[in-house]
């Protein structure tokens, strides 16, 4: 049986079929199969088949991050004229749509932790709402992958001015934060960088606001 894994990817994000009431990032893949509805979608069918999710773990987490994006992904508001605007270009331009599923699907299965996906999927939102140019989106998604997943909370408090921050936590988050380019210090002073911002505003903050 011929698998096109690409293909149903590309149906899933401008059709979506998930049930976005089960919370994947913490429901088990053996449930998942279970559900007679659900295991019978085609995104679900061709991940299962794709991964061979029986003989691995990491092909079961990889199963698990990419059901995750999607979800995130269809969780939020895509304008109508940016979401055609994007499949016009999408489907038109061959070597643009691979460029978008390859920087996608691969920086997903680089991603050990589960919630990367969801700020992955918030960051190809603002993309495509234009908030974010194809180059900002590339590096953003390059950081993401090099970010300690521990900094994700620390940014959040960086933007809080009612929260506290222990000499522990300040010190580790700014450590973790520079040595991915987002942060920056000088006379003691710390302060995220440009991107650093947009990476909160676009890929972690909407995680906040659901």
């Amino acid at each position: 049986m011929k698998i096109n894994f690409s293909d149903d990817f590309e149906n899933e994000i401008f059709n979506k079929s998930l049930d976005l009431s089960t919370d994947y990032a913490e429901v088990s893949l053996d449930l998942i199969f279970e559900d007679g509805l659900l295991k019978e979608l085609p995104i679900v069918k061709t991940l299962f088949t794709f991964y061979n999710i029986t003989s691995s773990i990491i092909a079961q987490h990889n199963v698990k991050k990419i059901l995750v994006f999607l979800q995130e992904f269809h969780s939020h508001r895509i304008e109508d004229d940016k979401i055609k605007k994007f499949k016009k270009q999408f489907n038109k331009d061959l070597n643009y749509r691979n460029e978008v599923l390859e920087t996608v699907l691969i920086y997903i299965e680089r991603f050990t932790d589960v919630k990367k996906s969801k700020i992955l999927a918030n960051l190809f939102i603002a993309y495509i709402n234009e908030n974010l140019s194809w180059e900002e989106f590339q590096k953003m998604t390059f950081i993401l992958n090099t970010l300690n997943p521990s900094s994700f909370d620390f940014m959040t408090k960086y933007f809080e001015s009612n929260s506290s921050k222990s000499m522990i936590e300040l010190v580790e988050g700014e450590a973790f934060l520079l040595a991915s380019g987002i942060g920056t210090k000088y006379e003691d002073r710390f302060r995220l960088t440009r991107t650093g911002i947009s990476i909160y505003e676009f890929g972690i903050k909407p995680l906040k606001n659901k």
